[in-house]
Formats: C-alpha cells, sequence, structure tokens
C-alpha cells in the first residue's frame, strides 16, 4: 500500500470530522477545515506526489486544467473524477485556504453546513473508491 495515500485519506477524514465537531461553536473554523477534506482526497488520487505541490490547495480553474494533466500521466487517476469540481460542487467552489484569515463571523452555520456536506460527500466517495480498488489498507478509519 502507499503510504502517502494512506496519509493523505487518513486526513482528509480527519479533516472533515474534525469540522462537523467545530460546526456548532465555529462556523468559520468548520469551513475552513472543512475544504482541507476534499483536497486531501483528491491528491490521494495520484501517484505521483510531485502535483501536491504544483496543485496545491486550491479548486479553481487552473488547478483543473493540471489535474487534467495529471489525470492523463496517471491512467488510475482519471477514474476517480478529480477535475471539474467548481461545475458539481457550489459550496466548495466558494472555499479558499485564505479563509483562515477573514474576520470571525464572516461565514453562517449554514454556509458551513453546506460545505461540509460537500466536502462529506466527497471524502466518503474518493475513499471508498480508492479502497474498492486494494488502494488503501484494511485497518483505515
Amino acid at each position: 500500500m502507499n503510504r502517502r495515500r494512506s496519509d493523505l485519506i487518513s486526513a482528509a477524514l480527519r479533516h472533515v470530522r474534525d469540522a462537523e465537531d467545530l460546526l456548532s461553536h465555529s462556523p468559520d473554523q468548520a469551513f475552513h477545515l472543512a475544504g482541507f477534506g476534499p483536497e486531501c482526497a483528491r491528491k490521494a488520487t495520484l501517484m505521483s506526489d510531485w502535483f501536491d505541490k504544483a496543485i496545491g490547495h486550491g479548486m479553481s480553474g487552473s488547478v483543473d486544467q493540471l489535474l487534467e494533466v495529471a489525470s492523463s500521466l496517471d491512467s488510475d487517476a482519471s477514474r476517480y473524477r478529480i477535475s471539474g469540481w467548481a461545475d458539481r460542487y457550489n459550496a466548495l467552489k466558494k472555499w479558499t485556504e485564505q479563509a483562515r484569515y477573514e474576520r470571525t463571523g464572516t461565514r453562517s452555520r449554514e454556509v458551513a453546513r453546506g460545505l461540509l456536506d460537500e466536502a462529506r460527500e466527497i471524502v466518503e466517495d474518493l475513499t471508498l473508491a480508492l479502497w474498492a480498488d486494494g488502494l488503501l489498507p484494511e485497518g483505515l478509519p
């Protein structure tokens, strides 16, 4: 098993779980943290860790172009549909890691919940797909 892949999925699951725990008392922090779940899960689908640095944390169109290149070079990654998320996930396309600098009270509980629901869906779907393909260990939480 690829340790990097397992570590990234473990982090993705943790980010979503921790964001859920934060939602009731800190929607801003829940919003910030929830976005990292899909980002880590997406990176777990790629065989080469070189793309991690190039992709960064973003969800913008330029990242999609890079993901298309990565998917064309890694035939396994193409099946996980890791590009075009802005078209499929309305809340996620509004997320950026720069949310950490926003003033407290910027994000409502409803906005954070919307992102969190999408993040959980993405992370669970990618985790299950990777596991079903035999790319994750049995005991992964």
